[in-house]
């Protein structure tokens, strides 16, 4: 199976060089440009599930179980996140409910005694003053006192009320958000059923395939695809993204040997160059970590490449300028797309086991000029 380097070299253009001039397109150039894009997208996948045999077949099954999955994943996880805030709204809505309830009762007490003064005085008070005095000045002083005395007794009412609707407005609030977080654990709870049921099939297609891959040779072959299948892929993207300039402000990455963190906190699980089978030895290194914990990019750089590979699972490759490049493979997830700038420690995908990884971890490569390079030279601890 080969590459089409033009189709590699025409999508990643776009995303990488062509949305500057793409902005000053008419709409029906940039529509026409976007079907052209797509068909070109469509045509490169189509590519890369060529199935020539059986295992290549489960292999395309293992590829739609692990991309299933890692869907269900991310729904998973943003309902999760839904549910979180949902959860922090309605505790916040609580409390201001607590509050205007205290509030009420405070008040209640208030136009209580109100109501008890406005009953002493009677009906008709202002009347009654006027006949009741004599003195022209104390008759003005006492019509000011009642005055202001009325506006007193209307304001603490119309405060109560005012209270009594804000609390009606918290309350059906409050019982809006119970029903949505019910709502959303019944979801949250249908699409687990789901990833039960896919990572059902993604085991008895990874059985199937190890009946395959029984003999040695057959193993072997396998290796061999995985990595010419990630060299090419690098070469292309490689040759694709060399005229591109980096900004003028970013580290050197070469600047950064020995300094730079591991994308992910996990033991080790092999050594860069060990060997693996005949002919075969290790271009990085795995870091076994708990599934869905988070990858995080090591540098400054840009997303090149955030799909499946077959071999590799979901993986991301960040292009870092002076042609060097950061890899990250067998990913549960991608948090970061094709044409999007990452920082340093930014998250760019979750751990899993993708690729038809026994355990979860991380697979992670550092390359320059498209040769692996040793990194434990460039990463720390």
């Amino acid at each position: 199976m080969k590459f089409s380097a033009m189709a590699v070299t025409a999508l990643l253009s776009f995303f990488l060089i062509g949305p500057a001039c793409f902005a000053q397109a008419s709409d029906e150039e940039q529509q026409a440009r976007l079907k052209e894009i797509k068909q070109r997208i469509d045509s490169l996948q189509r590519e890369l599930n060529q199935v020539k045999s059986e295992r290549d077949q489960l292999l395309k099954d293992l590829e739609d179980n692990e991309k299933n999955i890692s869907k269900l994943l991310q729904r998973i996880d943003k309902i999760k996140t839904d549910m979180q805030s949902r959860g922090e709204k309605l505790q916040e809505l609580k409390r201001e409910e607590q509050q205007l309830e205290e509030s009420r009762r405070s008040m209640q007490r208030r136009v209580e005694q109100e109501v008890a003064a406005a009953y002493r005085l009677g009906r008709q008070e202002q009347i009654k003053l006027l006949l009741n005095q004599q003195d022209p000045q104390h008759i003005a002083r006492q019509l000011r006192y009642h005055d202001y005395f009325l506006k007193q007794r209307n304001r603490v009412i119309g405060d109560y009320v005012t209270t009594l609707e804000e609390l009606s407005t918290v309350s059906s609030g409050i019982q809006r958000e119970q029903d949505t977080l019910a709502r959303e654990r019944d979801q949250l709870e249908q699409q687990r059923r789901a990833l039960t049921s896919a990572q059902k099939n993604r085991q008895r297609t990874l059985d199937k395939l190890a009946q395959q891959l029984a003999s040695k040779s057959s193993e072997l072959d396998k290796l061999h695809g995985d990595r010419s299948r990630l060299q090419r892929l690098v070469d292309e993207v490689g040759r694709a993204i060399a005229s591109l300039i980096n900004p003028s402000d970013q580290t050197p990455f070469a600047k950064q040997r020995g300094r730079m963190q591991w994308p992910a906190q996990g033991r080790r699980a092999n050594a860069f160059g060990q060997r693996r089978a005949n002919g075969i030895t290790w271009t990085g290194v795995t870091l076994r970590a708990n599934a869905g914990s988070p990858v995080k990019a090591i540098h400054r750089g840009r997303v090149v490449f955030a799909d499946y590979l077959r071999g590799q699972g979901m993986l991301v490759i960040l292009d870092h300028g002076d042609g060097y490049m950061s890899l990250y493979g067998q990913n549960q997830s991608l948090t970061r797309a094709i044409g999007e700038w990452v920082e340093r420690g930014d998250t760019i995908a979750r751990v899993g086991n993708t690729g038809g990884a026994a355990e979860s971890g991380l697979y992670f490569e550092i390359r320059h000029r498209g040769k692996p390079q040793d990194p434990t030279v460039w990463c720390r601890g």
